[in-house]
This record gives C-alpha cells, sequence and structure tokens, in this order.
C-alpha cells in the first residue's frame, strides 16, 4: 500500500469511529422512543434474534458484495472483484473485510485502522446499488412468522453480519424494517459469538426486563447462528433457507429447533402452546 494512503486512512480513522458510536446510539435513541410503550404495555415474554441473509431474505443481486468491494477500492486503494470474496455465509462483514484485505496484501495495521472508514464507505455503497424494492426476496413465510411472533407480545431484534447501516437499508428494502428497533451488527465484533450478549443487552434496556437464556432464541440459517446462541448459552432455531446449509446440515448442529423455512415458527411450542416435538422438521 502507497504511504499517502495509508497516512490518510489514519487520519480519517479517529473521527469516523467517533462518527460511527454517535450515529449508533442516535439510532437506537430514535428507535427506542418508537417502541418503547409497546414493548412496556407486552412486557416482552420471549426474546428472538434474526439474522438478515439467508434468513429473512434470500436469493438478492449482488449489492452487498459490490459494495464491500467499492469500499475496498476506495479505502484502501485494493480492486477486488465480487465473485473473489468467496463463501461468506455466517461470516460477520468485519471477518469478510478482515479476510479479504489480508489477502490482497493490506498489512494488518492499516487494515485495522481504516476499517471506520471502510464501514462507511461500504454502507454508502450500498444505498447506490440496493434495489429499491427486496421483497421479491423474502424468505418463504417470513412475514407470516415476524406477524405472528409480534401477535405473542415476542420481542424481535437482530444479530447479523451486516453492517449497521447496510442491515437497516436492507430491511427497510424489504419492508421489514418495522418490526426491528434493535440489533447487534458486523461493523461491531469480527466474531459473530460477540454479537448476541450485545443484542440481548440491548433488548433488556429496551423492554426494561431481564431475558433468562430459555426466553431468548437465535434465528439464522447457518451453523455460525447455531453457534453463536450455544456460546451465549440461549436456545437455537435454524431454517433451511440459505445457499449453503441443508436441512440434514443444521440439524447435525443440534439447534433447539430446526424448520424448512421460518413457517415451523408456527407449529412450535415456542410459547408453551400445544405442539410437536422440540426438533420439528
Amino acid at each position: 500500500m502507497k504511504g499517502g494512503r495509508s497516512q490518510n486512512i489514519e487520519a480519517r480513522a479517529s473521527g469516523q469511529q467517533v462518527e460511527a458510536g454517535y450515529t449508533r446510539r442516535l439510532l437506537y435513541d430514535i428507535r427506542r422512543n418508537q417502541c418503547q410503550v409497546s414493548l412496556n404495555a407486552s412486557g416482552g415474554r420471549m426474546l428472538f434474534l434474526f439474522d438478515i441473509d439467508g434468513t429473512l431474505l434470500r436469493g438478492m443481486p449482488p449489492a452487498h458484495r459490490m459494495a464491500i468491494c467499492d469500499a475496498a477500492e476506495q479505502v484502501y486503494g485494493v480492486a477486488v472483484e465480487p465473485k473473489r470474496l468467496g463463501k461468506t455465509a455466517g461470516m460477520t462483514d468485519y471477518a469478510i473485510a478482515r479476510r479479504m484485505l489480508l489477502d490482497t496484501g493490506v498489512s494488518a495495521d492499516a487494515l485495522e485502522s481504516g476499517l471506520p472508514a471502510f464501514f462507511s464507505a461500504a454502507a454508502d455503497a450500498y444505498e447506490r446499488h440496493v434495489p429499491d424494492d427486496l421483497r421479491p426476496y423474502l424468505t418463504p413465510h417470513a412475514i407470516t412468522s415476524l406477524d405472528w411472533l409480534n401477535g405473542h407480545q415476542a420481542v424481535l431484534g437482530l444479530v447479523t453480519g451486516n453492517i449497521e447501516r447496510v442491515a437497516w437499508r436492507k430491511l427497510t428494502a424489504a419492508h421489514l424494517n418495522g418490526y426491528f428497533s434493535f440489533g447487534a451488527f458486523g461493523d461491531e465484533a469480527e466474531l459473530r459469538d460477540e454479537l448476541p450478549p450485545r443484542a440481548i443487552a440491548r433488548a433488556e434496556q429496551i423492554a426494561a426486563r431481564h431475558f433468562a437464556p430459555h426466553e431468548v432464541f437465535v434465528v439464522g440459517d447457518t451453523p455460525a447462528d447455531i453457534a453463536c446462541g450455544v456460546a451465549s448459552h440461549v436456545r437455537t432455531i435454524a431454517v433451511a433457507t440459505g445457499p449453503e446449509h441443508s436441512l440434514e446440515d443444521l440439524y447435525a448442529c443440534q439447534p433447539t429447533y430446526v424448520f424448512t423455512d421460518l413457517g415451523g415458527l408456527l407449529d412450535a411450542p415456542l410459547f408453551g402452546q400445544s405442539g410437536t416435538s422440540n426438533r420439528a422438521i
């Protein structure tokens, strides 16, 4: 990497970190105010933390990959084709960026110092690339299951590998943003295992109550989703709607429940109602 670009990355990093932290707090303050009344009224009986890609949405155009590659060139001066990102299911954008940039010869120090600018540039690029309407890419029964959970007074949040601004933009384009008010995101930690505790803490702040481990579900389409829930000692729901992992693959990871799609939630005894076995397929 050229010295001038490296110095430029470092010069912008601290300011980008302050701006990103302020933006995140502002978003949570706004979303908390919007949902505080309804959560307090319902008491928030159970907490469900959803992955996005492969779980709520699938088969989308490559806007997200294009945005990551655009940001790599803008911030680090390296050209990467979207197809070179390889398999990314279950990874955080932080981890994807690290793997991609180290493979192209960016030093570890330069990589870390440039990440705030990289995440911001990727979110800006995603705004340019994302289609206006992502509803055609909803997974089967996504809306039905979210409505059903709302009807049971569940608290809904996110545990996603997406950069936070990308996640909210993606959900807005899919008309899903109204179901969620908080989460933990892929620009906050490289390891997915670190995300559920952040999301749970935010849920407890918003709902003004504690969630015991048996009251929390992580919902996702990859072994990494299941593993991050297990690492936090909470329950897990796997859905075989992603591009890489079959029902059998997910079943082998021993989630609390595994379904072909989100429609399985409607028949499972998640709230103590009668239902099938604890691993419905």
